[in-house]
């Protein structure tokens, strides 16, 4: 069975505002798999998750439900786009192959300074946090009477993390 994935790498090179439209997509693949099943499962719940990979597999015969397709096209999409985007500047100048891990350089630009790839995966990350910020002031609001996948997380399922607020420890 395939992975279904809840963005296109279109999408993603399409929307993020640092991707170059040139750029490998099929590179963007392992970085949205991680965001996806890793960092989203964990900000949307399991059963909420599930449910979008049931209602992308049944496209394009069973359209989704307008309120479920706005909570993805508006709100899910663009979490997701950020944290790929962060994910992949993590990797993006490494290559491990049979013969050792390579670093690609550019000919025509200066390398960026891993305190600059920092910054941006920072400047992503805080993109990503707050559309997520958005996504849970939506939830908050319509999740009782549209998303009943929101609460009923059970067991071992991942339930929804209510809060986007990330504290960094600084001593």
């Amino acid at each position: 069975m395939a992975e279904v994935l809840f963005v296109s790498k279109e999408d993603i090179v399409r929307r993020s505002p640092i991707m170059d439209g040139n750029i490998d997509a099929d590179k963007i693949i392992p970085a949205l798999h991680l965001s996806q099943t890793q960092y989203l499962r964990e900000i949307i719940g399991t059963d909420l998750y599930n449910y979008y990979v049931t209602a992308i597999q049944a496209l394009p015969g069973t359209p989704i439900p307008t309120n479920h397709k706005n909570l993805l096209e508006n709100f899910i999409k663009p979490i997701l786009i950020h944290l790929t985007t962060a994910e992949f500047l993590k990797s993006a100048a490494y290559t491990i192959s049979n013969g050792g891990v390579f670093k690609r350089t550019s000919e025509n630009s200066s390398e960026p300074s891993p305190e600059e790839i920092k910054e941006l995966i920072q400047v992503e990350r805080d993109r990503a946090e707050s559309y997520q910020e958005r996504f849970l002031d939506h939830m908050a609001f319509y999740a009782s009477a549209n998303f009943p996948e929101w609460y009923s997380n059970t067991n071992d399922d991942v339930s929804p993390n209510y809060e986007s607020y990330k504290i960094d420890w600084v001593l």
